[in-house]
């Protein structure tokens, strides 16, 4: 949710100026100024040959939309149609909510705890310029299991299906993956193991029988 240009925040990731972003990339400083202004757009592999300089590649992203859900006692939350990933260091940055009382208080995001109670404010109060910035979702899908019951149940109910096609998503690849290497179907004993440990994940019975 950044509106700087994308060429202006990769410049300032690497902590470098326009002139030195310049001479790296063979462009000129009032023409990569005005780049970054919006007031003229490069080419696609002028943008490349730029971000390239910088130790950055142009990648194809998602893009995530919201929609507005209602809670029974009056709450918005805001659900997303899809998750995606936020790069570290920045997906373990601190993030500032309020208590209950209205206290400022610094979740500590490395912390599993801290980033249950940071996720759980998140997913109930937070805008999208906050959720994109500080959510991820392989961290969302990894402490599901402990977010979930602290989240009003409407929200729960609209979450827990972008969480479950995520997770399952990638079990079954692994599942294609194991049949492809040993020629034959999973065996009834890795078949058990998987289902005590979907369960313990905190899916229902007709969750994990839609996945198997």
């Amino acid at each position: 949710m950044d509106r700087r240009s994308l060429l202006e925040v990769a410049r300032v990731a690497r902590e470098l100026t326009q002139e030195a972003v310049a001479r790296r990339s063979g462009t000129s400083q009032p023409t990569l100024s005005a780049y970054e202004r919006g007031t003229k757009s490069p080419t696609l592999a002028v943008a490349e040959r730029i971000l390239h300089s910088l130790g950055f590649d142009l990648g194809l992203q998602p893009r995530v939309t919201f929609r507005e859900v209602h809670g029974e006692r009056g709450g918005t939350y805001l659900v997303p149609d899809q998750l995606w990933r936020v790069d570290p260091p920045a997906c373990f940055a601190p993030i500032d909510v309020r208590g209950a009382d209205r206290t400022l208080l610094t979740s500590d995001v490395l912390n599993r705890k801290g980033r249950v109670e940071a996720y759980a404010w998140l997913l109930t109060h937070g805008d999208e310029e906050q959720l994109f910035n500080h959510l991820d979702g392989a961290l969302l899908v990894d402490a599901w299991v402990d977010l979930a019951p602290r989240l009003p149940a409407e929200l729960r109910t609209e979450w827990q299906p972008l969480v479950l096609d995520a997770g399952m998503g990638w079990l079954a690849e692994e599942r294609a993956r194991w049949q492809e290497r040993h020629g034959k179907p999973v065996s009834r004993g890795a078949r058990e193991r998987l289902i005590r440990g979907l369960a313990s994940r905190g899916l229902t019975a007709d969750e994990i029988r839609r996945l198997l």
